[in-house]
């Protein structure tokens, strides 16, 4: 984003004085100061989102939810520029920008001013009307975050309501409205903010609340602890973090004179090393984080794996239990299954679950062994029968005979050797 202004502007260089010092996640970054014959411009962070003003004018009001967002982050960055000893004092829509995530980011620092605490007192009208609290209007003097707190309220109706609570065509009659007036409250506002509200525009300065008391309220809970940590975070030194010390070693490494670009940053220069420098120093710190994002969901995805395991493990072990008691029709506990049992005479014993009974046999011995074999060798040795003769008589044919289950077989071509009367002639001697 370019900035332009005439050289001779007389907030310019308080604005780029002021700007330069502000490293916040809410405010944009000032890169680089190019000036020219007859302006001056300034190189800020880019953000390709509207003003709020924009934003506000295309779109109408915004939900409570997105409103809660981006004021907290607003309030924020307000309160890390009064943590300079500094104030705004032109805090208005169109100076509120929104990057591509739609996150705040604070510019204009034309009318900063340091200021000294809550003893100290400005004197001098800035800003524009209908963003300006009631003591400025009268000329008097004034707490200079006190009159930020006023122009937080406005920016927080207008966000809510889609239009200025005090906005008139006549500037005097808009100054009128501001010191005699209340805002009117629409019924659609969420009744916490409308309390919120009442006191960021309260017209006695005294009565509204600091700062950290505003990122305290119920209403901003949400998104107040980022902003509060945020605040916390202290800055460390130049060229003291492993990021800056490694990104310095590669530019040597390419030729560049690091000695120079180490005295322009600390000197605050605002020139084109500079604006190098914080340029790759933030696509590191973008590239680290991505790293460790990653390195998280890795984390994350393992556990999630583990633990999806075990799960699985359990329930397959439970299944497997389950098929052995189906077919056992016994239930028993896992913890009884090689449970020790204590034996009467005092010995131990590993009582094995029950498995079908298989009937023992004799193993065979040697001598069994060679007589099957003996008998194997003998009908391998026998002659095969002879054919039977279709053409023989039946009363010829040879009559096998057979008992039981008894092995011995006889033939014979005799049939009166068959008669139950036979008697065998007696043996010679």
């Amino acid at each position: 984003v370019l900035k332009s202004a005439k050289k001779d502007d007389a907030n310019l260089a308080r604005e780029i004085h002021h700007h330069r010092q502000f490293l916040h996640p809410h405010i944009a970054r000032l890169y680089e100061v190019i000036v020219t014959e007859k302006l001056v411009w300034l190189a800020l962070e880019y953000c390709p989102g509207d003003e709020l003003y924009d934003h506000v004018l295309k779109h109408g009001r915004m939900e409570a939810g997105k409103v809660q967002k981006i004021f907290t982050q607003l309030v924020g960055a307000v309160s890390y520029v009064h943590g300079k000893s500094c104030v705004h004092r032109d805090l208005k829509l169109e100076n509120i920008l929104l990057d591509k995530h739609e996150d705040v980011k604070l510019v204009d620092f034309g009318f900063t001013r340091e200021y000294q605490g809550a003893t100290s007192y400005l004197q001098t009208w800035c800003g524009t009307v209908c963003y300006s609290a009631p003591e400025m209007l009268k000329g008097e003097k004034y707490a200079g975050e006190k009159v930020d707190v006023w122009s937080l309220g406005v920016i927080l109706y207008a966000l809510l309501c889609g239009e200025l609570p005090y906005d008139e065509d006549d500037d005097a009659a808009t100054k009128l409205l501001i010191l005699k007036e209340e805002p009117k409250f629409p019924e659609y506002m969420p009744e916490p903010a409308k309390e919120l509200i009442k006191k960021l525009l309260s017209k006695r300065p005294i009565l509204r609340p600091p700062l950290g008391d505003i990122l305290r309220d119920p209403w901003l809970s949400e998104h107040a602890p980022l902003q509060q940590e945020i605040l916390k975070l202290q800055q460390p030194p130049a060229f003291s973090t492993q990021v800056e010390k490694e990104t310095l070693q590669r530019m040597r490494s390419a030729g560049v004179d690091i000695d120079v670009v180490i005295e322009n940053v600390l000197s605050q220069r605002c020139d084109s090393l500079a604006g190098w420098w914080a340029l790759l120093i933030e696509k590191e710190q973008r590239k680290e984080k991505r790293r460790e994002r990653k390195r998280r969901e890795k984390e994350a995805e393992a556990k999630s794996v583990r633990r999806l395991s075990a799960a699985s493990s359990r329930l397959l072990a439970q299944s497997a239990l389950g098929e052995i008691h189906e077919e056992g029709d016994v239930l028993r506990s896992p913890s009884a299954r090689g449970r020790r049992m204590a034996r009467p005479n005092g010995s131990l014993s590993l009582q094995s679950p029950e498995l079908p009974r298989v009937v023992e046999s004799k193993s065979p011995t040697s001598d069994s062994i060679q007589a099957a074999a003996r008998g194997a060798s003998r009908s391998r040795s026998r002659p095969a029968p002879p054919p039977k003769d279709p053409n023989m008589p039946t009363f010829g044919r040879p009559r096998i005979a057979s008992r039981g289950n008894s092995m011995l077989r006889y033939s014979t071509v005799n049939p009166d050797l068959l008669s139950p009367t036979y008697i065998p002639p007696p043996q010679r001697k």
